[in-house]
Parts: structure tokens; sequence; C-alpha cells
């Protein structure tokens, strides 16, 4: 399955710690080994501004007794002196270059050789005692690089090596290479993929093999890292939104429960003396704007009403920290009524008191520079690293810190103590990590994971199975499964593209930087169907009808990779492009059997497709093995088990409510919660090439107020193919109990995936907190009230099981917003 990627090794990298280079003039004096279009080391010990070429930049490098290697950027003329070889990046406008006969210390590993003695250093001292003596030897000078990243700077007096913060991983390491014999890392579907899935196990794995290969690329010493920048959590609240790729869904309980499980993967936490890495979840808070008609993410103040922030932008957070306990935060670009998220003590609180997050906090790139120049917020950047700090923001990311924390010291503007705390939170992090411990570390598991992990068979057998169930059957009449052996037509854009497959954050996917090594659609329809098999990929609606009229299926490839919005620009429009419509609906005209398959991020409103086509597969944004699992589901192979994480609303959906609107029951109502129209496709539909039967023995259900419930439910596989099934427990709103506030006709309070054999049946459980019951009012008070309520418990269509519940014991208070926008700028509902 796997046998287009390439295992031979790619040509010599620039690894210097491990490949011999030939010295070349580097145009100066010294002679220099030079490394052409990479940045080589980490961090830099000086910086020279107007340097004449290269080869000046290596003699800076030779004049400076600390330095080992330099890196020159062409356009700006800055020379970077670097004192370590420690990983390597290509860009384009960098050459670099290592002085002959020197030797970089070991820059590495914290508390080495000399530096051992350090009370920091020693293992036996309790670690607060360790960190305050770290912190307290971190000159004035040096705390803005110490709290800045993505990279924090080395501090070679102390021992202190430098530490990449920002590697992102949504869904695959991205800020690494392919390693020198050309392995790369795992790439997994993208998150509204694996949403569909509603298998939170899913997300769990692929956590901890995201640490697993981190720990990897660590320990080879090529990528000095051990923190994600992911999972984004962020509701998928509008279809427009242009990061809804990233979502795990529309439901703050599905983003919550897969939040958590990618922290429980990554982190490891319990499993080891040390974590395995850190998660950074993001963005914290009711982040979900881009840049809509000249309102960008920098400037836009997100006004969201107190119920709207506890039902539907806080839950998700509550779940990964307290049931997980996520180590990292990352504040957003956005302000919320009236306040920049990174520069707001109330958002903070919530997370620390409310919540109990213990761990960092870092800004989005620069968002603490939005407080100032976008924003406008306070008026320098002095200010802004205040009020950054001051609301707990440990890390930023950008040159804010860099640039303004020592005037702001120096100033009075800001007080030394917060800075001290930013300090312990980061570097708390890394001794959790394990990074300061030299002796300690090498016992830990970690310390044997090799390079041999990444990209291994075992990883890329997991990304498989996830992308083979997140494959959704929206309609299927006798088209599906296919045939193998006949002619088959394959059309579409996107049909012969992998990388269309992806989505976005995709790390090095081929050692050769492209993405040839893993199969297209087209590729992937011809070997599993082993028929003559032709593509069309154009756009002329006549010639597609033509490519078509030959063949006994066609296989119908509609996507958004081009035009699905991305980071930065929101989408205006939900409907397919006017040319790829033209060319289905033409295709579909000819009465040919016909399967329609919606590659996507943010989802595509099919109209006029719905009823017209036989078969429509909805497969997201699949990942490197989606052609596999798609080709798979066409022809009976994967017997598709996936569920809309979201609701396919029709095109004039954007017409009927303000995508600014943060209020989830603007217009005509946003999710499946509040939405009042007949959506194309309801959130949690998805049908399966067998039929299944849902039953319950349970007349009555009694939840403690203090405590949880069971919903007990059998699963018939009453058809003839071993399939999947997911079991959907929602609340109804048919309760003597109420609020002052909307309540949706259903609400998502659990949910189970479950495999099922034909002919066999499965006796599922679904464990309900009474916390997922809570109401919620006008002022964001969340309570559990006793009383009696209803769960519902479906497939997400056919069978409907009603179960009368009763919260028993006395009313539990959960939360209580404390608004910091004062009662003239109350938000309404």
């Amino acid at each position: 399955n796997f046998s287009l990627c390439s295992t031979s090794p790619p040509p010599p990298g620039p690894a210097l710690m491990r490949l011999s280079l030939s010295l070349v003039a580097a145009g100066g004096s010294t002679q220099c080994s030079v490394v052409p279009g990479q940045i080589v080391g980490s961090s830099q010990i000086a910086t020279k501004i107007a340097v004449a070429d290269a080869g000046a930049c290596c003699d800076a490098c030779a004049a400076n007794p600390d330095c080992v290697a330099y890196t020159y950027a062409m356009s700006t003329k800055l020379c970077f002196l670097k004192d370590n070889v420690q990983g390597n990046t290509t860009h384009g406008d960098r050459q670099s270059g290592v002085v002959p006969g020197r030797q970089p210390k070991d820059h590495w590993n914290a508390c080495a050789g000399n530096f051992s003695t350090l009370p920091f250093c020693n293992e036996s001292l309790p670690q607060e005692q360790r960190l305050a003596d770290l912190v307290q030897r971190i000159q004035d000078t040096e705390i803005g690089a110490q709290l800045t990243a993505r990279q924090s700077s080395s501090v070679p007096r102390i021992g202190l090596p430098a530490y990449y913060w920002g590697t992102n991983a949504i869904h695959g390491l991205q800020n690494v290479g392919c390693l020198k014999d050309g392995q790369c890392p795992t790439s997994f579907p993208a998150p509204c993929a694996l949403g569909a899935t509603f298998n939170p196990q899913n997300v769990q794995d692929m956590g901890e093999i995201l640490g697993v290969e981190e720990r990897a690329y660590y320990n080879e010493q090529v990528h000095d890292s051990l923190d994600t920048w992911s999972p984004t959590i962020n509701l998928n609240r509008d279809p427009r939104w242009g990061r809804n790729v990233e979502s795990f869904g529309e439901d703050p309980l599905v983003c919550g429960l897969n939040g958590a499980a990618y922290t429980r993967g990554l982190q490891q936490e319990g499993k080891d003396k040390y974590l395995q890495a850190v998660v950074t979840l993001k963005h914290w808070m009711a982040y979900t704007v881009e840049d809509y008609h000249g309102t960008t993410r920098h400037n836009v103040d997100s006004k969201v009403s107190a119920w709207d922030m506890v039902t539907s932008y806080l839950p998700q957070w509550e779940i990964a920290v307290k049931e997980a306990g996520a180590k990292g935060v990352m504040c957003s670009y956005n302000m919320v009524n009236g306040k920049p998220t990174c520069g707001n003590a109330e958002l903070t609180k919530i997370l620390r008191e409310d919540f109990g997050f213990t761990g960092y906090i870092t800004s989005d790139s620069d968002s603490c520079a939005d407080i100032w120049r976008s924003h406008h917020y306070v008026k320098t950047g002095e200010e802004a690293v205040r009020e950054c700090l001051t609301s707990g923001t440990d890390i930023d990311s950008g040159s804010t810190y860099g640039q303004y924390l020592k005037s702001a010291l120096d100033k009075g503007i800001l007080n030394k103590t917060l800075a001290a705390t930013a300090l312990h939170n980061s570097y708390r992090t890394r001794f959790q990590l394990g990074l300061f411990d030299f002796e300690g570390s090498k016992k830990s598991k970690y310390a044997s994971i090799t390079k041999e992990v990444v990209g291994s068979a075992a990883h890329q057998q997991k990304s498989l199975d996830m992308a083979r169930q997140a494959m959704v059957l929206l309609k299927n009449d006798g088209v599906l499964p296919a045939k193998k052996g006949q002619k088959v037509a394959v059309i579409g854009t996107s049909v012969n593209s992998t990388e269309d497959l992806l989505g976005n954050y995709n790390g090095p996917i081929c050692p050769n930087g492209k993405y040839d090594c893993f199969p297209t659609i087209f590729q992937q329809v011809a070997a599993v169907s082993a028929g003559p098999t032709t593509v069309y990929t154009g756009t002329d609606a006549a010639a597609a009808a033509a490519a078509a009229a030959p063949a006994d299926l066609v296989v119908l490839v509609a996507s958004n990779a081009k035009d699905g919005g991305g980071e930065g620009h929101d989408r205006d429009s939900i409907a397919l492009a006017a040319d790829q419509q033209a060319v289905i609906t033409a295709v579909l005209a000819t009465g040919k059997p016909a399967v329609l398959v919606l590659v996507n991020g943010g989802v595509i409103a099919i109209d006029g497709l719905k009823d017209s086509a036989p078969a429509i597969l909805e497969v997201f944004m699949p990942g490197v093995h989606g052609a596999q699992a798609v080709a798979e589901t066409i022809f009976g192979e994967n017997n598709p088990g996936g569920k809309m994480p979201v609701t396919m609303y029709h095109s004039s959906y954007v017409n009927e409510v303000d995508f600014l609107d943060m209020s989830m029951v603007a217009g005509p109502g946003r999710s499946y919660k509040f939405y009042q129209g007949q959506p194309l496709y309801e959130f949690g539909y998805g049908l399966s090439y067998t039929t299944f039967a849902l039953q319950t023995t349970q007349t009555s259900l009694s939840v403690p107020a203090d405590g949880k419930g069971t919903v007990q439910v059998t699963v018939s596989n009453t058809g003839g193919r071993d399939g999947d099934e997911v079991v959907f427990v929602y609340m109804t709103n048919s309760t003597g109990s109420k609020v002052d506030t909307p309540m949706p006709a259903r609400m998502l309070v659990g949910y189970q995936r479950v495999a099922v054999q034909a002919g066999a049946s499965a006796a599922v459980e679904v464990e309900v907190p009474a916390a997922r019951v809570a109401l919620v009012d006008s002022k964001g008070v969340k309570r559990v009230v006793p009383g009696a309520y209803e769960f519902m418990v479906t497939r997400g269509h056919g069978d409907v099981l009603k179960i009368p519940v009763q919260v028993t014991g006395k009313e539990q208070v959960l939360f209580t917003l404390k608004p910091w926008w004062g009662q003239e700028t109350e938000v309404l509902i």
C-alpha cells in the first residue's frame, strides 16, 4: 500500500554535525564551509548589520571566538553568528557556513559538563527550587530573548541551550525536514476528517505518534523542540471561516474530546517521569475570523455574549485542560469584548483559576504586537509588553518582547516580577520534558527513541486506517460499492493531485520536496479497480462529458482545495466553483453511473448536485493515504462509517447571517443546535454499505447532579457486511428546568463509535457526566439543575430512542463567568 513512497536516500543534506563539507572560499579572508540556501544553527550570539557579503559574514564569525557557524541573509545583508550547528532549515535567501577547526560546545543539552554543578542542574533538589535558581540567573538583557518564540536563544555562560517552541503539528510535524536518509514524518488526515471519524482514539493515537516522532528528531539533534503548537480546538462556527480545515467540528464537545485525546497521546503524562512532548491548544479564544471584507484577525473585536461564551466558546478548553492536563495554550490575535486575548488577565484567570491550567501561554505570531499596532489598545511596544505579561502571556511569538521588554523595565513600565513569572512558567515546561535533567533523562524511555520510528510502516498504517474511518457516505442509489474491472473515468481538477487531499499545515511529505511518493485519486482508482481507467482534469464541460461517455462508472471529484479559504482569508461563498459545477453537471447529465466525491476543508454546498448525483461520498481532507481510502471505499474494500461533524448548509446560507456576528442564534442560527432551516445534510449523518438497528432495554436513567449516568444500547448489524456505526446521545429541550436563554432542540452529550460484524450485535455504554446537561443563563452562570430531562439516542439517521432522565441531588454551580466588559457594552444574545 505504500510502494509509491521512495525509500532511496535523498542527495546529501546540510547536517553539519554528520556530513563532511568541502572548504570553499566565501569571498573573505577566511575559508568557510559553505551551505547555500540553508539556515544552519539555532539562535544567535550576535547579529551584524550591513555586512557586504557572505565572505564578510564568515570573517565576522572567525573574529568571534565563540562563533562556530554563520548565516547570511542576502536580501537584508544581516549576518547572524552562531555558537552551534543545531538543526538546519531550507531558506532561499540564506547562505550559511562553518569556520574550519571550530568545534561547537554541547549546546543541545542543558546541565552538561562544567554546568552540571549549578543548583538548577541539581536533580536532587525540588523542581521549584531549581527553577528559582535558574530564573534569577537570567540578566535583564537576556529576558526578552528567553521569552521569544519560535526560538528562545541560548545563554552560553550558564550552559542554557536554545529551544524551539513552535513546531506546528496539526496532523503531522511541519517545522522539520525529512531526515537525511529519506525518512519523512508521518502525515495524517486533516482535523476536519478526523472529526468525521467520531473516534477520539484516532486523535490520541495520532498525538502519541507525533510525540514519538518529535522525540526522534530531538534525539537525533536535528530539531531542538519538544513542543507543538497544536491542536486547534476552535469551533467550526461558520462555514466561511478559512481555517475550518483545522477544526474537528461544529460541536464544542467534539472539539474538546478530540483536543483532550490529542493531549493525552502527545504528552503521555504519567507514563514516564517526564512528558513525552507538550501540546499548545489554540487559539484562545473565540477566534474564527481571518480576513473578511477588510475585517481581519488582527483588528477584529469579537463581540460574544456571556451565554455564547460559556456554551460554545469555552467548553472545549475546559475539557482539554481539566480532563487531559494540557500544558500549553496559545492566545489569539483578536480582541474579545474590548480586550485583546493576549492582554486579558480575566481570560487568563479562567484558564488558571477555573480550569486549573498550570502550563505556559504563548502568543500567536506577534499578537502582542497587534495590541498596539492594529488594535491600538495601547500606544507603545513597551506598553504592549506590559499588557501581555500582566495578563500571563509567558512567551511572545514574535519580536515584541525582544525589542521592547528591556526598555519597558528601564522605563519603569514593567514590573520585573512579571517577567520572572513568565520565565518560571516557560522553563517549567522544559523541566517537565526532562531537558534540565542531564543524567535522569538518559533513563527515560524517551531516550531510546530513534530515527527509525519516523514515518515508519506502523505509523503509516495508522494514518491509512484513520483515512478509511473518515469516509462519509451521504447518498447511495445502488451505485456503490462498484464492481471492479469495469471502465472507469476519473474526472475533476484535484483527481491527479495528492497535495489537494492534505489540508493545511503540512510537513514535508516526500524526500524530494514534492507529493509524488503518495498516490492520487486517479492512480488509486486505477490500481484498486484493475480495469481500464481514464482521467480528465480540465474545466471544459463538453470535454468532461465526452470523457465520461465510454465509461461504465464515473468518479467525479468536487474540490475546494484551491478556493476553500485558508489561514489569513475567509470565504465569501460556500458553493462549488462555477467551472467545477459546470463540469459535474454536464457529466451527470449523461446518465452514467457516477459517484460524487467531495474533497474539502470547509464544507461545500452542493445544492444543485444532491439530487442528480447517484452517490455522494464526503471525504474532507483525508491526507496522504486519502486516495487509497477513497478508492477502497468506492470499490467496497472499505465500508464507510464516518459521520458529518458539521452541518452542510445551502449555498444561500451566507446571505442569511452576518459572518462577523459571533452569536450562535444569529439569523437562522448556527450549527445543528440552533439552525432553524433544513440543511442539505445534518450533523451526524452518514450511511453504510450494511444496515444497523438500535435498541435499548433502558426505560429510564438517574444521573446524580455531582456524578454521571450511563446510557446502555445495543447496536445490531442486520446486513451482510462488517461495519462501523456511531451512537450519538443528545439531550433534548424536553425539560421542566428552564433558563432565560435559548435551549437547542438537541445537544450532544456523548458518542461512541463501534465496529460490529455482519449478523452480530454489540453492547454500547456511553457515559454522560452531569456537567454535560448543565444549563447556562444569560449571565454566564452554568448549573446542573435537578429535574426531569430527556435523552435521544440516534445513529445520525433512522432509529431514534428516547430515554427519560432524572437528575437528582443538589444543584451544582459549575462555573460563573466574570465579565470584563461593562454593562454599557453588554453583549446581548
